[in-house]
């Protein structure tokens, strides 16, 4: 039985191969790679779109991102390159590839998938882009061809069976490591259980009432715990329903409630507060959220009136990094955003 296409980054730099033809450079080709390998890591949704339409239709996102998952998790920190392309047969609307995939560990190169032992990729052109096209290539359905070489003894690549989404987030919340910018806060020891541990109340129920975050233990803003989501909230709170939760992603000068926000957080993102009159900051730290929105999306910046005067915070589920204007660097926030947008992501977004 042919061994299935391990990485879906293998696809598209086949199709970006083909599609720029003997015009196109190596540079090229390794820069839209690249771009495509951000994709993957940052923006699933993005990455989504590669798939022609017959696969996203046959393909839920949710079991194609758990495959993009798989693949994080068995490549570990080695970057997949593409070689020895071979087209089999193509016109300007339907190409049929096949190729080898390897990766480079300890000076050697490891062939994780061999082209000629592996069913071809089939390539269709929808609205003048290539998409792949070979839909079972992709979710949870991976066979790996064997590694080749001695490097292969020691660095094998394996089909362990993939972590859900959820067991990802559970892993997250409870994380308290030192490593992570932010500080740690115990959800589940706050609210009696972990992210979706129990049948009834637990760190992310969804109530129909006020919270009060700081009586409950919680840090000032929170981050996380019950949440409102009684529908999803307008582009202004003002037109939004009664509480409603998440909020769309982006840039506010008008103040959110609290309980909306935390719903964002339960959906992968990071809230940026503030609580300053210094329009110069506030200026400056919505050009830098800004660019982050438009990289990886997910991230909510707005005011924030009762935490104290003049203070900056970043949260994501479980992880707050609270400081006062005087101490505000976008280094500080570039980290924490880089650090935490997807970590805690039960839901694959």
């Amino acid at each position: 039985m042919p061994a299935r296409l391990l990485s879906l980054a293998a696809a598209i730099a086949a199709t970006l191969l083909v599609a720029c033809g003997s015009s196109g450079t190596s540079t090229e080709i390794n820069d839209m790679a690249e771009s495509f390998f951000r994709a993957l890591a940052n923006d699933p949704p993005l990455a989504y779109t590669y798939l022609s339409q017959n696969c996203q239709d046959e393909l839920p996102f949710l079991e194609f991102a758990s495959g993009t998952v798989f693949i994080e998790s068995i490549l570990g920190e080695n970057e997949p390159s593409v070689e020895n392309v071979r087209v089999l047969r193509g016109d300007d609307s339907e190409i049929e590839a096949e190729f080898d995939i390897v990766v480079h560990v300890n000076d050697e190169t490891v062939t994780v998938v061999a082209g000629d032992e592996s069913s071809p990729s089939t390539f269709i052109k929808e609205d003048g882009d290539w998409k792949f096209a070979t839909c079972e290539d992709f979710g949870l359905d991976f066979v790996a061809s064997e590694p080749e070489g001695e490097a292969a003894a020691d660095d094998r690549v394996t089909t362990e069976e993939t972590p859900s989404f959820q067991d990802l987030a559970v892993e997250a919340e409870a994380d308290g490591s030192n490593s992570l910018p932010g500080s740690f806060v115990d959800l589940a020891a706050i609210y009696g259980a972990g992210y979706g541990q129990s049948d009834g109340f637990d760190s992310a129920s969804h109530v129909v009432e006020e919270v009060d975050y700081v009586a409950d233990g919680n840090s000032n803003p929170p981050a996380g715990g019950p949440h409102w989501g009684q529908g999803a909230c307008a582009e202004e709170p003002a037109a939004s329903p009664p509480m409603c939760g998440p909020v769309p992603w982006g840039i506010y000068r008008t103040e959110w409630e609290a309980e909306s926000l935390v719903h964002n957080m339960e959906h992968g993102g990071v809230v940026v507060w503030y609580n300053t009159t210094n329009i110069e900051v506030v200026d400056e730290l919505e050009a830098l959220v800004t660019d982050q929105i438009n990289a990886v999306g997910l991230i909510v910046m707005a005011p924030y009136l009762d935490m104290e005067d003049e203070t900056i915070a970043l949260t994501s589920w479980s992880r707050i990094d609270k400081f006062p204007v005087e101490d505000y660097r976008p280094e500080r926030v570039l980290t924490f955003l880089k650090a935490h947008v997807r970590r805690f992501n039960p839901e694959g977004f």
